[in-house]
């Protein structure tokens, strides 16, 4: 089987840096980096990953619920948000769009690969 191909969407570029990294680490592959909703739209719809992990902030002119929105009308994509906000509002603005999972940051990699683990099968 082949890796799990991920799209990490993050606009602070360390913090993407760190997260794909990891992520190679559990066995995925990481597609690709975007630091704007529109990016991540654009590379989600080109490159089909199998799973996209968003920011809900994001620059640019959409964030990444808006984003996830835009994308699952095309492909049905598992996302997992990632926020540095907690408040009730983003949350629920976020669940509308069925994501995978919901993580607050500082983004914990044990955390991640056991959703990982438990939803896909990688090597």
């Amino acid at each position: 089987m082949s890796k799990l191909k991920v799209l990490v969407v993050e606009d602070e570029i360390i913090t993407a840096m760190v997260v794909k990294r990891e992520l190679e680490k559990i066995g995925c592959n990481v597609l690709d980096l975007a630091t704007s909703g529109e990016d991540a739209v654009r590379i989600a719809k080109a490159g089909r990953p199998d799973l996209i992990l968003m920011d809900i902030t994001l620059a640019g002119e959409i964030d990444g619920v808006t984003a996830a929105t835009e994308i699952k009308l095309e492909a049905d994509i598992p996302i997992v948000f990632v926020t540095g906000y907690q408040d009730s509002v983003t949350r629920d603005r976020a669940a509308k769009t069925n994501p995978l999972g919901f993580f607050v940051k500082p983004l914990q990699i044990v955390q991640l690969k056991t959703l990982i683990e438990e939803n896909f099968k990688i090597s």
